[in-house]
């Protein structure tokens, strides 16, 4: 009421304008000088955000870490007040885990994912700000050939591919743990990887559940290398590869069948109504790709195996018996406990019978334990593979 008085009278209404002013100046230079401490990476990293203490580690570790948070987490150009309320929002929403649980942030932010566009708002427009194409020669590494505008052209976000960039978390120690579980953290899958361009890019018989989002994504190999690339991953050329290789290949694909079982557990994620998140919805996630199908057809292993499905099939072992009869070698190559491959099912099916002092070992030729054991154990088991008459063979022809 005083303050109207104030400006009612004309004595006191100079000073009342002129004091109204000085407050009103002073108040919106606060603002603009919170504001502007408020965007810097040190306020970020030591007020807002110090309970992500792994997503900082990571920041610190990357090429960007001179750049302020803000440059690609607030959209470009927003007005004051969508600024103001996505500073907030990220600020306000983790005062409560700073200040009770301040090692108890979940990473990956984004596990699920496919785009790794933080919050949704992040397209290549954020990138393009300081990276402009047309002005900067962009030179892929050595053996790789990458179409930009190409990618650009179908609202391919520059975090798809880019997304550890700003974040590079290869070699640091992640200390904060799943407010879920309680566990350690696990880093981000990185998407500049095979397995990640496989998203897209597919070969005609890849074995993957799902087909490639872009019937355009060529999974040729021209298709982004150059003919001087070596094609051959490095773990090929170990010497024990090939004894090695099925281990592997039944490891990647149990790692790809628990990746999904996981995602199948969790929330499906919100895709942005905007033309860069609605582009790739469909891409599905890394680790759901078989890293052996991103170079082999799924046929090529049964190509090489003889024509025995590989991997083998959930049902394979009810019908195994008559491709183990219709390709003997090919089973042994990976079944054989002998150099001539001839015991290659005993491992399984040839097991140690009840006669004290016996040790059954699979390096040894069955041919020679096999009496003892069919007196010892019967004969019943035996016919759940060989015909009755198979005995004959041996026993009736006096080869015995």
């Amino acid at each position: 009421m005083k303050l109207i008085e104030a400006f009612r009278n004309p004595v006191t209404r100079p000073r009342a304008i002129i004091w109204t002013a000085v407050v009103a100046m002073a108040l919106l230079a606060f603002v603009l000088v919170a504001v502007a401490v408020s965007s810097t990476y040190w306020f970020c990293a030591s007020f807002c955000h110090t309970a992500q203490r792994d997503t900082i580690s990571s920041y610190n570790n990357s090429t960007h870490k001179k750049v302020a948070c803000i440059t690609c987490h607030e959209p470009v150009g927003a007005d004051p007040i969508t600024f103001l309320y996505l500073k907030a929002e990220a600020g306000i929403g983790e005062v409560p885990l700073m200040l009770s649980k301040p090692k108890n942030f979940e990473i990956p932010l984004n596990k699920n994912s496919h785009l790794a566009m933080g919050g949704g708002h992040m397209t290549s427009e954020q990138c393009t700000q300081c990276h402009d194409l047309t002005v900067q020669n962009i030179t892929p590494p050595l053996g790789l050939k990458i179409d930009h505008d190409a990618h650009e052209g179908q609202y391919i976000a520059c975090t798809v591919c880019h997304n550890r960039v700003a974040h590079n978390e290869n070699g640091i120690a992640l200390v904060n743990t799943d407010p879920k579980t309680g566990e350690p953290n696990r880093g981000h899958v990185n998407f500049m990887t095979m397995t990640a361009c496989y998203r897209c890019h597919r070969l005609a018989d890849d074995g993957q559940s799902e087909p490639s989002p872009f019937k355009s994504a060529k999974g040729t190999c021209s298709t982004c290398h150059t003919p001087n690339f070596d094609l051959k991953p490095k773990n090929h050329n170990a010497p024990n590869f090939m004894a090695d290789h099925g281990k592997l290949a039944a490891e990647q694909a149990d790692k790809v069948k628990e990746a999904k079982a996981e995602l199948e557990k969790e929330h499906e994620p919100k895709v942005n109504s905007d033309q860069y998140a609605q582009a790739v919805k469909d891409v599905p996630a890394a680790r759901t790709i078989n890293e052996c199908y991103t170079c082999h057809e799924k046929k090529f292993c049964s190509d090489c195996h003889g024509g025995v499905e590989m991997p083998h099939p959930a049902n394979f072992k009810a019908g195994h018996k008559a491709d183990a009869q219709a390709h003997p070698a090919a089973c042994a190559r990976c079944h054989s406990v002998n150099a001539d491959g001839a015991d290659s099912c005993a491992s399984c099916h040839h097991s140690k019978p009840n006669v004290a002092g016996y040790t059954y070992s699979t390096a040894a030729a069955w041919l020679k334990d096999h009496g003892m054991v069919s007196r010892t154990d019967g004969v019943a088991s035996c016919f759940s593979c060989h015909k009755p008459t198979g005995c004959a063979k041996c026993h009736a022809s006096g080869s015995i």
